[in-house]
């Protein structure tokens, strides 16, 4: 309805309304009937004067454009009907001025009831919900255990102590598969350890210091594997072994001798005569014919062997060493004399120097080159490298043995645990939720047959929904009430743990706000046990100020540079911080814009931190927002 104005003056009904003005063209009795419908009260007989009054009336009337409409002759309605149009008339009349009354008086009432005053108070923020009891410790025992149960103790309802033999299965059937397991575990320990060796083969390393020949140079032939997969050897002279990296290299391939070349050997053969004279670690004097030098060597090994010589003399051999003076190479004829007892006891004939330690490299396994192979004649100490090579196919072999280990580990250990638990203990002291096992019948481990739980401890597992459990964290107080049909139980709690992920079953109800769980430790209550799975309500406190400055929250605006209130400076107090007033903010004169700084907020009122005093007088049901155009609806906030 549109407002009124306020200065209109209330309408009266009237006794004596003027009649309209004559129609020179109607007739004398028609005026009077015109007259009749609109007359409330007796009117003077004015019919022989309007004629005269018509003249002059014409000559001061203002015609307007609605004349020819307003002045046709119409249809005269019955006189009954004209007088309750009349009535109904000044009855609206009547009715619209009392509105108006009533409506300024309602205002100013408003504008009386429109500030409050900043006082001190309790003030504090709450989540509600709904959960239900369960006891802080349960055990689900006897699950998975196949069997026949041999004894059961307790029944449903007993308080038992923690050690208590609860009942007894027979292992008969998991020890079956516990066997089984073991048998599986160690074929897969074994196939760990032959992918180790396959690995470990694929990187080919000195086994003591010495120096890399090529293939053939002890021996002038060369090994080699053919298609087959057969070892050939041929003639040839030494030809250097060049890998590249990245080059696929097979099983058996002969990178060379690695000889140790700091040490000669010289293998001789003396006559029996001489056997009790020679012994290990006399001075002997070797000779090389092809550098025409001699050097100093000891006798290391008597070998006390009977060769028989070509002229059919009974032989032993003696093994001299020396230290290489650095020109000498294996295959060089060498004979070495003796000195025993005064004598220079000499070979029967000459032998071959060798190295003192030799051993052919080849490669174990086949792969690519993860780099060049190390080149021939070059000196390598004991555990270096010569050769790496990478297989894929070796590693995953290795990784996918391990993983089958571990699942087969996990098997056996379960099943072991198993048996140990054929024996039900209960863990803790507690009382028996269910038990459902009877003696003689067979457990085909697809559930629990006994549950105990400690009674004495209960929690409430509660479900906080995903707009409230940013505001709930450990150690907040929590007021819980129980419905027990005929009396409500009322007890405390604190809030011990809030999950990180959702519940899963929330994933299934499409479209409804995912919850967390949360556990509230319940204070004893005294003269009462509590049970668990029962229904209850709970309020947790998220926050609490028991001693501010609070005002109501619709006080409370938001502008460009914050929050702030209209505040009302008493008699001779001014705000150093007031800010300008937005032009056309409906505000009452004597109030400024204050900023502030606010805390928590109920349904009611906000706490005031800072930038208002207790008992300054705040303007309420202000413009919630001062800028169109910011996101924030306005009101009270919660910061921090």
């Amino acid at each position: 309805m549109p407002k009124l104005d306020e200065n209109l003056p209330v309408m009266e009904p009237e006794t004596n309304l003027p009649e309209p003005p004559a129609d020179d063209t109607a007739p004398a009795e028609e005026l009077e009937s015109d007259a009749a419908p609109i007359a409330v009260a007796d009117t003077p007989d004015t019919t022989t004067d309007q004629s005269a009054d018509s003249e002059n009336a014409a000559a001061t009337l203002v015609r307007n454009r609605y004349a020819d409409t307003m002045n046709k002759r119409r249809r005269r309605l019955p006189k009954p009907v004209r007088v309750i149009l009349g009535l109904a008339i000044i009855a609206g009349l009547v009715g619209g001025a009392v509105y108006v009354v009533r409506k300024t008086q309602q205002t100013t009432e408003t504008e009386t009831i429109q500030t409050a005053v900043a006082s001190r108070g309790y003030l504090e923020t709450y989540i509600e919900g709904s959960g239900y009891t369960a006891a802080k410790t349960r055990a689900e025992l006897g699950k998975d255990i196949k069997g026949k149960v041999l004894k059961v103790n307790v029944a449903t309802g007993d308080t038992v102590k923690a050690g208590q033999v609860l009942l007894t299965i027979d292992p008969t059937d998991t020890r079956k598969e516990l066997e089984e397991a073991q048998t599986a575990l160690n074929e897969a320990q074994k196939s760990v350890s032959d992918a180790n060796k396959t690995l470990s083969e694929l990187t080919v390393t000195a086994p003591f210091t010495g120096r890399l020949l090529p293939p053939g140079e002890l021996t002038g032939t060369t090994t080699s594997t053919n298609a087959d997969g057969e070892t050939v050897t041929t003639s040839s002279t030494p030809e250097e072994v060049k890998i590249q990296k990245g080059e696929d290299v097979a099983s058996g391939t002969v990178l060379g001798t690695l000889v140790d070349d700091t040490n000669m050997r010289l293998e001789l053969y003396y006559s029996y005569a001489y056997i009790d004279k020679l012994k290990v670690g006399q001075s002997a004097t070797v000779s090389i014919p092809q550098t025409m030098g001699t050097v100093t060597g000891t006798v290391d090994k008597i070998d006390r062997i009977e060769k028989i010589s070509d002229e059919g003399g009974r032989l032993f051999r003696a093994t001299v060493t020396f230290r290489n003076p650095g020109t000498l190479k294996a295959g060089m004829d060498a004979t070495a004399t003796i000195a025993a007892d005064g004598l220079n006891i000499a070979p029967t004939g000459s032998g071959k120097l060798a190295y003192s330690r030799e051993v052919q490299l080849t490669t174990k396994a086949a792969g690519t080159a993860t780099a060049n192979c190390a080149p021939s004649y070059q000196k390598f100490s004991a555990g270096q490298t010569i050769l790496s090579l990478s297989s894929p196919d070796a590693t995953n072999a290795l990784q996918t043995a391990q993983q089958l280990v571990k699942s087969r580990q996990e098997t056996v250990a379960e099943l072991t645990q198993r048996i140990n638990q054929c024996t039900v203990v209960s863990p803790i002291d507690g009382v028996v939720m269910s038990m459902s096992a009877v003696e003689g019948e067979n457990l085909l481990g697809d559930a629990a047959p006994c549950v105990v739980a400690d009674t004495d401890n209960i929690v409430i597992n509660a479900d906080i929904s995903m707009s409230d459990v940013a505001s709930v964290q450990p150690g907040q107080i929590a007021s819980i009430t129980m419905n027990l049909g005929t009396d409500t139980l009322s007890f405390t709690g604190t809030v011990q743990s809030v999950g990180l992920e959702a519940n899963k079953s929330d994933n299934n109800s499409q479209g409804s706000m995912p919850t967390f769980p949360a556990v509230i430790a319940v204070d004893p209550v005294e003269g009462q046990t509590l049970r668990p799975d029962f229904s209850v309500e709970y309020r947790i406190t998220t926050a609490q100020s028991p001693d501010c400055i609070m005002v109501p929250s619709s006080a409370v605006v938001n502008t460009m540079d914050g929050v702030a209130v209209f505040a009302q400076p008493a008699e001779g107090q001014t705000f150093e911080n007031a800010q300008p007033i937005p032009e056309g903010a409906d505000v009452p004169e004597g109030f400024v814009l204050l900023p502030v700084e606010i805390g928590i907020a109920d349904a009611e009122n906000t706490e005031i931190i800072s930038g208002l005093e207790e008992g300054t007088t705040v303007f309420l049901a202000g413009p919630q927002d001062l800028y169109s155009d910011m996101e924030t609806s306005g009101g009270a906030v919660m910061v921090g």
